[in-house]
């Protein structure tokens, strides 16, 4: 994740607009949450060690506190994209299973609609609803479900689809889309298993690193009481 999105949040209102925020509320919660993570800043050092020296690291713990919510928000939008690329492969695969029955790509559309979960299943029914539209662009359409996706392969794939809604569907076509879609199949089930391994290893090493800052933290303590006991 980038240290220095969380820092600068640029791309802050990219995110509002995405989650649909109440910007005023998000506020108050960061607000909360740094007045919080202060107060127990306080309590911690201020008992442990008796000293105002430590009062220094309250503007610290505050911003790591304002900041939480944004790092879930980021997350939470990474996790967002995450599902979405791998909920593609399973709309086409009820998509590739219909269109023997439904005869052409529109009627096809239509009969996945049930089949796949949001927020695939908006993005299938505005498609839907803007083919039924005479003065819209069908590509354009077909370009705008591939922009929610936001993978290449989507584009390809959904630049095939577009071809065969236009011009008809024949065997050739329909086998190259099927060889097309298992091959993004097993692409995602591989990076799925990468990023599952390394979601294991993130969280393996902060706890090593938690556990070294906590060891150290203690140890200065202990010393700093030691001193004290001898002056």
């Amino acid at each position: 994740m980038n240290l220095v999105e969380i820092l600068t949040e640029r791309n802050k209102n990219v995110y509002y607009e995405y989650f649909k925020i109440n910007e005023r509320k998000f506020f108050h919660r960061r607000i909360l949450i740094a007045l919080a993570l202060a107060f127990l800043y306080i309590a911690l050092f201020i008992y442990t060690t008796k000293s105002v020296i430590y009062l220094a690291g309250i503007p610290i713990a505050m911003l790591i506190g304002f900041k939480i919510p944004y790092y879930e928000l980021i997350s939470k939008k990474t996790k967002s994209d995450i599902i979405k690329q791998y909920m593609f492969p399973t709309f086409l695969r009820y998509f590739i299973s219909l269109i023997d029955t439904q005869g052409n790509v529109y009627q096809t559309l239509r009969a996945t609609v049930p089949y796949v979960n949001e927020p695939i299943k908006s993005e299938l029914e505005k498609l839907i609803q803007k083919l039924d539209e005479k003065n819209i662009n069908n590509r354009d359409a077909f370009m705008t479900f591939a922009e929610f996706i936001g993978s290449s392969e989507a584009h390809m794939i959904m630049g095939m689809i577009y071809q065969m809604n236009e011009e008809g569907i024949n065997k050739n076509d329909l086998q190259e889309l099927e060889t097309t879609i298992t091959q993004l199949q097993e692409n995602k089930t591989n990076e799925l298993i990468e990023y599952k391994v390394m979601k294991i290893d993130k969280h393996a090493n902060p706890i090593l690193v938690y556990a070294l800052v906590y060891i150290l933290a203690f140890t200065i303590l202990v010393q700093i009481a030691y001193f004290k006991t001898l002056l």
